[in-house]
This record gives structure tokens, sequence and C-alpha cells, in this order.
């Protein structure tokens, strides 16, 4: 998903119009997505990584930790959380020119400094 989003929609705008600096829509919805898929990768394989050690664990509560009922749960509570997360890309993002980003906005840089 990533690198359709990233890549994809580079090699689009090679031959045709950009649809991230035509697009508003497009522009915030992209880097939105792009910033989510990014976040999950990592949360998942990090989680990942903690159920694999839970389930070999020689302490019964924390294989009782990695049953997949608890998994799913993880799995949607990591969702629900990036998506909040990266929700400042739908707000603060911008077409200036040629560039779709955070442009010259003291909430953005106030947010961004926590």
């Amino acid at each position: 998903m990533t690198l359709i989003l990233g890549i994809g929609t580079s090699f689009y705008g090679l031959n045709n119009p950009d649809p991230q600096i035509e697009s508003l829509i497009f522009c915030k919805v992209r880097g939105y997505i792009f910033q989510i898929c990014l976040m999950l990768s990592r949360w998942f394989v990090a989680f990942a990584c903690i159920d694999r050690y839970a389930s070999t664990s020689d302490k019964i509560h924390l294989r009782n930790f990695a049953k997949p009922k608890i998994a799913y749960r993880i799995i949607i509570i990591i969702i629900i959380f990036w998506s909040i997360v990266c929700c400042h890309r739908l707000i603060f993002y911008e077409i200036k020119g040629n560039f779709c980003g955070i442009i010259n906005n003291i909430a953005a840089a106030l947010y961004h400094s926590l």
C-alpha cells in the first residue's frame, strides 16, 4: 500500500498532471494513508515479536497473553490509535505552488514540537 501510494503516484505524475498538486483532497488523503501504513507496519512487527515472546515464555501469565482473541483486540487498538494520531495530516496539509505539505502553519509547528 505504501509503495503504491508513494512511488505509483510519482510515476503517474511523470507523464500526466501530478494528482498530488492538482487535488487538495488527494494531497491530504495520500499523506494520511501513507503515514498510517508506515506506522502500522512498524507497530505490527513490534507486537508480533512481543506475541512470539509471550507464546514461548515459561510463565503461564505471559503465555495467556498470546491468544488470537487478544491479538485481534491489539490490532484494532493499534489501527484506531494511529488513525487518530495521524489525522493532523488531514487538517494541516495544503497545496502551495508545486508542493503538497505543511506550509507556514503555526499550529502544525506547535503540534510537531510536542
